[in-house]
Order: C-alpha cells, then sequence, then structure tokens
C-alpha cells in the first residue's frame, strides 16, 4: 500500500494479524478495525472489502464472528447512511453464510455467489448489484429477492432453491440466465421485468409458479411474451415429481400427461 501513511499500515496489518486469533472477541475487533480504517480511508475501500470477502470464504470459523462480518459489510453497502461504501464488488464463491441479508445494499461492481451455500433464510430484498453471479448456489432455506434489481447481467445457472424463491417485482436490465434451476419451493416472479433475454432453459419448478403481470422491455429476443415467459417454452409437468421443465421449443407451451405422453393441452 504505496504513499499510505505509517499508522494505516501498522494498524491494517495489526487487524489481518488479529484475524487469525483463535479468540473470537479478537477477531471481532479485527473486523470493526478493518471498517473503521475503510471508513477513513475510500481509496482502500475495495481492499478492506477483499479481506471481509476472503474471511467469509474460509470456512470452520466461529458462525457469530462470520454473522458481524457479514453485518459489518451491509452496514457499508447500504447508501441511506453516512457510512456507505460506493464502487465495491463482493466475491463470496463458495461461502457458507448463515441467515445472509444484503437488504437494502448497492453493490455497484459485482456480486459473486458462485457455489455458496447459504443456510437460514436468504434476505436480498431492495439489493442492488451492477452484475451478479449466483450459479450452483445453494439456497437451504426461503428466499426472499423482491423488488431487487440487477442493472446488469445476471447468473443463476444452476442453482438450488430448497425453499421459496421470491422475485416478485425484480428488475433485470441485462441478459439473465436460470438455466437449469432446481426450484425446490413455490417460485415467485410476478411484476418482474426483463430489460434483456431471460432464459429458463431446464429449469425444475417442483411447486407453484407465478408469473402475473411480468414484463419484458427487451423487445426481442426474451424466453417470454405477453403474461407468461413460459410462452415459446416447453412446459412438462410430470406428476411422479411434481415437477415442471421448461425446455427451448419455438411453439405453446404444452403439458405432459400423467401416463408420460405429452397432452394437447396447451397451458
Amino acid at each position: 500500500m504505496p504513499g499510505l501513511g505509517g499508522r494505516f499500515v501498522e494498524h491494517f496489518a495489526a487487524a489481518l494479524d488479529r484475524l487469525g486469533d483463535p479468540r473470537p472477541a479478537q477477531r471481532v475487533g479485527a473486523l470493526r478495525t478493518l471498517a473503521a480504517l475503510g471508513q477513513s480511508q475510500v481509496d482502500q475501500r475495495p481492499a478492506i472489502v477483499d479481506v471481509f470477502c476472503a474471511y467469509l470464504r474460509t470456512p470452520g470459523d466461529d458462525e457469530a464472528v462470520r454473522r458481524v462480518a457479514t453485518q459489518i459489510l451491509a452496514e457499508h453497502l447500504r447508501p441511506e447512511g453516512t457510512g456507505f461504501w460506493a464502487g465495491v464488488s463482493l466475491d463470496l464463491a463458495r461461502a457458507q453464510l448463515a441467515e445472509f441479508d444484503l437488504s437494502g445494499c448497492r453493490i455497484d461492481g459485482h456480486l459473486r455467489l458462485d457455489g455458496a451455500l447459504l443456510t437460514g433464510q436468504v434476505k436480498l430484498r431492495g439489493l442492488s448489484a451492477g452484475t451478479a453471479s449466483l450459479r450452483g448456489t445453494t439456497f437451504a432455506d426461503h428466499a426472499w429477492l423482491e423488488r431487487s434489481v440487477f442493472l446488469g447481467a445476471a447468473a443463476f445457472d444452476g442453482s438450488v432453491f430448497q425453499g421459496d424463491a421470491w422475485f416478485g417485482e425484480a428488475s433485470f436490465g441485462g441478459w439473465t440466465t436460470f438455466g437449469g434451476v432446481d426450484f425446490g419451493g413455490h417460485a415467485w416472479f410476478g411484476g418482474c421485468t426483463f430489460r434483456a433475454p431471460v432464459d429458463f432453459t431446464h429449469a425444475v419448478f417442483r411447486r407453484s409458479t407465478g408469473w402475473c403481470s411480468w414484463r419484458s422491455s427487451s423487445g426481442s429476443g426474451a424466453t417470454g411474451a405477453g403474461s407468461d415467459p413460459a410462452h415459446g417454452l416447453r412446459y412438462s409437468r410430470h406428476a411422479r415429481g411434481g415437477r415442471a421443465v421448461l425446455h427451448a421449443h419455438s411453439g405453446r407451451p404444452h403439458a405432459v400427461g400423467r401416463g408420460g405422453g405429452e397432452s394437447s393441452r396447451a397451458l
């Protein structure tokens, strides 16, 4: 960190050392020191956020300390506060996070949660992210993403929602993909806005799915049209698994009946 004052470097190095302390109180103190340093040094905020993310990607630490880390990050990513940190990205790929809550946060850069295991309810209500990658993410409980805003590309491919997935009134500004996503609970996309193509190829819906009043302003290329984004996709219902699978298809969606053969009933 060339050009920084000696005291900053000293405090930063000491905080990094304390993150490895076996005592939880010392690790919490280190996290709060790093947050204070980021508040005083605007140009070092991305580096300090990277330290928080690296800490959260490290498995096996005390869960209470990890929650403090996510709470501190959230506090500095909520734009209504005086301590808001603009222009940062979060890389939490393969992290194991409990009760993850970024409600009302703004991440100007990239949000990465690829391969993460999110236990407990995930709250991303009103989140705003520049771009987002949640490929292969496991949501072990309900996921709340109502009114979230993804300004650029957003990828959820291969993710698993073991509980309900609530995307009501979310806005997607770039190419959005839900390829192969397994929706284990109810999935709600009512009132969503897609401003670019969206792809649900091979997504699996095991319970009810809602598309009421969804909107596409991309012109052409979206997989959905009219009042149902499943238009232009094959919608197959398998009685044994209680699931619905969307596949790319050029015609009206059709249902698969209980006997395993395709029904002529259009959805």
